[in-house]
């Protein structure tokens, strides 16, 4: 079937010729001579083209295209106007037609503006999967980020995750270290078993052993039962030790007979059993640290430090603030079954923040931001304190009534542009405020001399 267009016209000649001329070129045709009509038509059908006269008998052209245009994103509209409506045409452009048409309208050049249409969209659908796929690209199993150091980080993970070795995740808390566990669970061959995690931070020292490695009835008061621990549970998977600091030394030394030969002894047991994980571990602390003080054992240190990966804070990275917030956004209009928009200001200074607290910190924020919100549009005043009160200078917020600046969140959105757009005007405001001392404007920035001179030459930046 070809492509299904909607022809809204009062008039029966134009119509019948319109039609016709349609069929000829192989489109299928569906017909409406009144608003009621073609609202009920547009309800009804998949309609890939509307041809919307720009008067009719109960209702215009432009009423309806306003209605229809955002419930119908992925259909072309095309206005068919007579000699005195080309004011409303134009107007009609605005809200969003793809091309008016002046009767009487010659049938070689109908053709051509349909063939434009249909193509423009098929363009927009093309680009949109395009777009998703870079996303895709810069995205890893839930880990987001498209600047340098996340890309660094994914091809490691994508390298090492197959290789059946120890792995240790450091970094600041909130860096995402437990969604990059599990992206490497899911890069490996152990992807179909279980990924169990233990947080060694939140069990108290003398209940972790019995929750690694379980126990029998009557270990201790209250062993009513046996029961399985998470090394057992892993069994064939992954098992993720969050905060693998915090494990007091005595539980190192068996932890260290887990990792070299993969077999325990439940609490209460004197059965040795096997079982066969992939164990990755995560911290914030300097563990060599806590080695040369004699808080972690140095060969338990190297058994799992086989393979290390460091998770870069949010400040090291902060090109990737504006698509976590974008993702975070999308995840609230879901929960709270409404859109949220932010404004172009805002967004640069929240890429300016630190964000102490990373990924962590930002998605607890953009989440009290939303809740907060009157109306959708997110402001300087719905986030957390300690935001708001960074900033010297605070953000001139809308007021009631002015339209709010925002970033249109369509499938035109790029991300990279926007990006760039920022940092060029970041740099030049550091030149500016250093007269053009490149060495200070680049400690300004914190970035290498280097850094800045090829960011220069890649932006065509003039320096005076």
């Amino acid at each position: 079937m070809g492509k299904r267009i909607l022809l809204v016209e009062d008039n029966e000649k134009f119509r019948r010729l319109t039609k016709l001329t349609l069929l000829k070129a192989g489109y299928d045709v569906i017909e409406a001579e009144t608003g009621d009509e073609a609202l009920q038509k547009m309800d009804s059908e998949q309609v890939d083209l509307v041809l919307l006269d720009i008067l009719l008998p109960d209702t215009t052209g432009l009423k309806l295209l306003e209605k229809w245009k955002p419930l119908f994103p992925n259909t072309s509209f095309i206005m068919c106007t007579a000699y005195g409506d080309i004011e409303d045409a134009v107007k009609a452009m605005k809200i969003g037609a793809f091309d008016y048409l002046s009767k009487p309208i010659r049938a070689d050049e109908l053709k051509v503006v349909i063939e434009r249409a249909l193509g423009y969209k098929e363009l927009q659908r093309e680009n949109k999967q395009l777009k998703a796929a870079v996303k895709e690209k810069f995205n890893l199993h839930g880990m987001i980020g498209s600047s340098e150091k996340m890309q660094e980080v994914y091809s490691l993970i994508q390298r090492v995750a197959p290789q059946d070795v120890t792995i240790l995740l450091g970094g600041e808390s909130g860096t995402g270290k437990s969604r990059c566990a599990y992206a490497i669970h899911l890069e490996s061959n152990r992807c179909n078993a279980p990924f169990i995690k233990v947080n060694c931070a939140a069990i108290p020292p003398n209940l972790l052993e019995s929750e690694l490695f379980g126990y029998e009835k009557g270990a201790f008061t209250g062993a009513i039962s046996s029961q399985e621990g998470k090394c057992a549970a892993a069994d064939g998977g992954t098992l993720f030790l969050d905060e693998i600091g915090e494990i007091p030394l005595d539980l190192q030394a068996k932890l260290l007979q887990f990792t070299q030969d993969k077999t325990f002894t439940p609490l209460g047991s004197t059965k040795e059993i096997s079982s066969d994980v992939r164990i990755i571990t995560a911290t914030n602390r300097n563990l060599w640290e806590m080695v040369q003080s004699g808080d972690f054992r140095e060969d338990l240190y190297y058994r799992l430090n086989i393979i290390g990966i460091h998770m870069p804070p949010l400040r090291e990275r902060r090109e990737d603030v504006p698509d976590l917030i974008d993702q975070f956004m999308q995840e609230a209009s879901v929960e709270q079954k409404r859109p949220y928009r932010i404004s172009k200001e805002l967004l640069v200074k929240l890429v300016e923040y630190p964000w102490p607290g990373n990924i962590r910190e930002l998605e607890n924020a953009i989440a009290r931001a939303t809740v907060l919100s009157m109306d959708g549009n997110l402001l300087l005043k719905d986030f957390p304190l300690e935001v708001m009160t960074y900033f010297s200078q605070s953000i001139v917020e809308t007021k009631e009534g002015e339209e709010v600046p925002s970033i249109n969140w369509d499938e035109d959105f790029s991300l990279t542009e926007h990006l760039e757009q920022v940092e060029v005007s970041v740099i030049e405001e550091a030149l500016k405020n250093e007269n053009g001392n490149q060495a200070r404007a680049a400690e300004a920035l914190g970035i290498s001399r280097q850094g800045l001179l090829y960011k220069i030459k890649k932006y065509n930046i003039q320096v005076d």
